[in-house]
């Protein structure tokens, strides 16, 4: 399983890292992608409607933010601990204040949902800004690093870059 989900991770990697346009392009895309994948889980999914007036509107690169949107759902996992305490600070209502609902009516059990979810929403949307951002800087460097070793490595063998 691990080496399927690595295997998976690498050409994710490779599918971004040789993609066409300018770094900061394809950077501006990656980083919608992930921000969007952060808040479509608490969203049921209807974020990924938001994905494409975001990348028009940061004239950003769709296909980078596909790629991210698939990288987001493998890596999310690490994250959603954190995104409920996070969000539990923000909004100022500790996670085990919420978790004793013996035989509650369904009415406060459906406030309990919400109130969670919205603690969940506020520090998924925080995480990802937060990932967002860096994740642009570090997928801008790793595209300007490849090319400049693709462009030495093809002047060195006398071949002209395409």
């Amino acid at each position: 399983m691990w080496k399927k989900l690595y295997r998976k991770l690498k050409l994710e990697y490779y599918k971004l890292i040789r993609m066409k346009g300018a770094p900061s392009f394809v950077a501006r895309g990656f980083s919608v992608g992930i921000f969007v994948e952060f808040i479509t889980l608490p969203t049921f999914g209807l974020a990924f409607l938001l994905l494409f007036p975001l990348v028009k509107l940061f004239r950003a690169s769709l296909p980078a933010s596909l790629i991210a949107f698939v990288i987001g759902k493998l890596v999310l996992p690490i994250f959603m601990v954190i995104n409920y305490n996070l969000g539990y600070a923000i909004t100022g209502k500790p996670l085990h204040e919420h978790m004793v609902h013996n035989n509650e009516p369904w009415e406060k059990w459906i406030i309990w949902m919400k109130e969670k979810g919205l603690a969940y929403f506020t520090g998924s949307a925080v995480m990802g800004l937060i990932v967002a951002f860096s994740s642009y800087f570090l997928v801008r460097a790793a595209l300007q690093f490849y090319r400049q070793k693709r462009m030495r490595r093809s002047l060195s063998q006398g071949r002209p870059t395409t």
